[in-house]
């Protein structure tokens, strides 16, 4: 599959993460991140070889569907680009879907093909995770004057799918603070955690359950990433439910709730993030009306969700959330989750 289509580019590691803490921070929060996941010298190469993709007109726009109210009541889509933003799928469904992108890039084919490395890592430090697949993998230029991405999950569209796991890897070594373009998680029901992307930044998280945007990127220079999805066993609960002795037995018990069902806890979280998700459409997308429309029937949604949650559970959670971690996410970044 993978690994065997891969091989004519040939597979060394390449793959540095230390992962060895990973563990707690994703079964607690779902998310997790390192510094220095690969070389120096290989994510100079990386990136020079994502931008020269770019500039041989190799990525497309990226788009997105947005839903809207049809003129008969049902709920329909329009399809919109997300200015700046420029891809390539690179590998989908566990096979390579551009062959081309790697001929033109064989340290990112290399990256790729060794990515059992990287999988291995994080299921020594989760084993229920069981990760056993690349199952898809993107490349992605963000050329600035505001290309961002609004708030979602990563969840895939195929019935069967067995996707559990994203990891984002960054190649930008001139980014600046106030250039914007940070990754934002909100891995409910703690803090959001808003992580710069610098050079050779691994953030990991889970697919299903951690809602994420891209803050508009205003930098001087291209904002580059590889995203990587990893399948698994979707039948854990990731993250796993909170102890009940270590947070309040009461929120404890809504949150067990919601993760052992990630549908409910991502309609859930259409109503605690209501306001910050109506921002991230504006943000990402040129303003128009179908946006306006858009937005209205995400807060039609969002209301229609609020309707089954009882009054007094949300009253719980305003009165104890966010939830202060018991575990670490990452090590050695300053002050990057002061005053989140």
């Amino acid at each position: 599959q993978v690994l065997i289509r891969l091989k004519v580019w040939g597979a060394t590691r390449m793959w540095e993460a230390d992962c060895f803490d990973a563990g707690g921070a994703l079964e607690e929060q779902g998310a997790w991140l390192c510094e220095d996941a690969v070389s120096d010298e290989t994510a100079a190469a990386l990136r020079e070889e994502i931008l020269n993709a770019h500039r041989t007109g190799t990525l497309q726009q990226s788009g997105n569907h947005l839903a809207v109210r049809t003129a008969d009541g049902r709920r329909g889509a329009v399809t919109r680009d997300k200015p700046n933003i420029f891809e390539a799928d690179v590998i989908v469904g566990g096979a390579v879907e551009r062959p081309d992108v790697l001929e033109s890039c064989p340290v990112l084919g290399r990256l790729l093909s060794s990515e059992g490395g990287l999988r291995e890592r994080l299921n020594s430090a989760r084993p229920e995770l069981k990760l056993d697949k690349l199952e898809f993998a993107k490349i992605q230029v963000n050329t600035g004057s505001g290309g961002a991405f609004p708030l979602h999950f990563d969840v895939s569209a195929s019935k069967d799918a067995r996707r559990v796991l994203t990891a984002i890897l960054y190649l930008n070594p001139d980014w600046e603070e106030g250039w914007g373009g940070e990754v934002e998680l909100l891995p409910f029901p703690f803090p959001n955690v808003v992580v710069p992307p610098v050079d050779r930044r691994l953030v990991v998280f889970s697919s299903n359950t951690v809602m994420h945007r891209v803050r508009p990127f205003k930098g001087a220079s291209s904002r580059v990433c590889i995203n990587l999805w990893f399948d698994g066993d979707v039948t854990s609960s990731f993250p796993v439910p909170l102890p009940a002795e270590e947070f309040d037995a009461r929120v404890a018990r809504v949150v067990r709730v919601l993760r052992s069902q990630p549908n409910e806890l991502r309609a859930f979280c259409k109503v605690w993030y209501s306001d910050l998700i109506a921002e991230s459409f504006r943000d990402a997308f040129v303003a128009s009306p179908e946006l306006d429309a858009t937005v209205d029937l995400h807060y039609e949604e969002a209301g229609e969700v609020e309707k089954r949650i009882a009054p007094s559970t949300l009253e719980l959670l305003r009165s104890f959330l966010p939830l202060e971690p018991r575990v670490e996410n990452a090590k050695d970044l300053g002050g990057l989750f002061d005053n989140l």
